[in-house]
């Protein structure tokens, strides 16, 4: 393999793939990044046995061939190197890099050992990457830990995605909190699927592919696979492999609550953020107490409290209290600018949140109980 690429470049790509390596693997191979040129391209892949990642680069090649080099080796190398043009030249033992005033050589490990990549299934229509990257983003935040999501609580570790004719419906949940976004996207025909896949990953990868428009993939038949893609960037990823929860059932009746109210979500946040300061632990409670156009939010222990008070629009809920963990109502508060609606039945059942001028986004969160 002989060819010449920009130095800015390979070193993105090369930063970028090898942060999806694992850092201790089973098999070493695991650690490497494969590079594979053809007459006018370099693609550089990395693969740990769940999710592929292939970026595709301009490259002058003189040379087709590939090598497959330790991936963090390579992607300290390239970011160490000059800007500019950056001659790569590989044979079975080594790869050399070399730009202006400085060599690398790297020894190359047995392309042979190296697993086949899985193959991404057919694209089913296009979403903008910003906005897709938005809704993944905040949607893994509600999402279980890798850790807790075992057993028959696997699903509750991923973000589901579902076309919906022209919408995307995002969803996650951690039994505590449920998200739901909804966004424009382009099938192609009658294009329907879904996918669920883990949500630290997935988040990642919208990330990654935000500012671009991005062909998604859904899972077809029993392949297990579900693939993103830009035109310089593949990501293809195993699913969970289990039905995510029905949550539906669990979004609270407008109709069936007891009461609402109406306020800023940015000063509600900000209300919540300044009351959990005297908080002892993240998960220790603040309370909302609603009175007419009032809410006062309270934390803290005895000795050391704190209360913030915001004007609110209220119905049938004076001397109302109810309590939740800062982080979690926080974090539904967050994707909404302007007006939040919150629907309440009790002070022990879940509440709903939605946007008062936006129909894209609603949520659900449980309180804590008050002792």
């Amino acid at each position: 393999m002989k060819l010449r690429i920009d130095q800015k470049q390979l070193a993105e790509a090369a930063r970028r793939a090898h942060r999806r390596l694992p850092n201790n693997p089973l098999q070493p191979m695991l650690s490497g990044l494969l590079l594979e040129a053809d007459a006018h391209a370099v693609t550089l892949s990395g693969f740990d046995f769940e999710t592929a990642t292939q970026a595709t680069l301009d490259a002058d090649t003189l040379a087709p061939g590939h090598a497959l080099v330790a991936g963090r080796l390579l992607a300290d190398v390239t970011a160490a190197l000059p800007a500019g043009p950056v001659d790569l030249v590989a044979d079975e033992r080594e790869l050399t890099l070399t730009a202006p005033g400085t060599t690398f050589t790297l020894p190359a490990m047995d392309r042979r050992d190296y697993p086949a990549l899985p193959v991404p299934p057919a694209a089913s229509g296009v979403v903008d990457g910003d906005a897709l990257a938005e809704v993944v983003g905040h949607a893994a935040q509600a999402a279980m830990s890798e850790k807790e999501a075992v057993g028959s609580m696997t699903g509750f570790g991923g973000v589901h995605v579902v076309a919906e004719g022209d919408q995307l419906v995002v969803s996650a949940s951690d039994r505590y909190r449920i998200v739901r976004h909804t966004v424009p996207w382009q099938p192609d025909g009658d294009a329907a699927g879904e996918l669920l896949l883990p949500a630290a990953g997935f988040a990642v990868t919208a990330k990654q592919m935000a500012s671009h428009s991005v062909r998604v993939s859904f899972t077809e038949g029993t392949n297990g696979v579900a693939a993103l893609a830009t035109d310089r960037l593949t990501v293809t990823s195993r699913t969970l492999g289990v039905d995510f929860p029905d949550i539906s059932r669990f979004f609270p009746d407008p109709a069936a609550a007891s009461g609402w109210m109406r306020a800023d979500a940015a000063e509600l946040a900000e209300a919540v953020k300044r009351a959990a300061l005297v908080n002892e632990k993240p998960e220790q409670p603040i309370t909302l107490s609603i009175d007419r156009d009032e809410i006062t939010v309270r934390g803290g222990v005895e000795g050391t409290k704190g209360a913030s008070r915001i004007t609110a629009e209220t119905a049938d809920l004076d001397d109302f209290e109810i309590a939740y963990r800062p982080d979690f109502l926080g974090s539904l508060l967050t994707p909404i600018s302007g007006l939040v609606q919150m629907w309440f039945t009790a002070s022990t059942k879940p509440a709903l949140l939605v946007p008062v001028d936006d129909d894209t986004y609603r949520a659900v969160c449980m309180p804590v109980r008050l002792t």
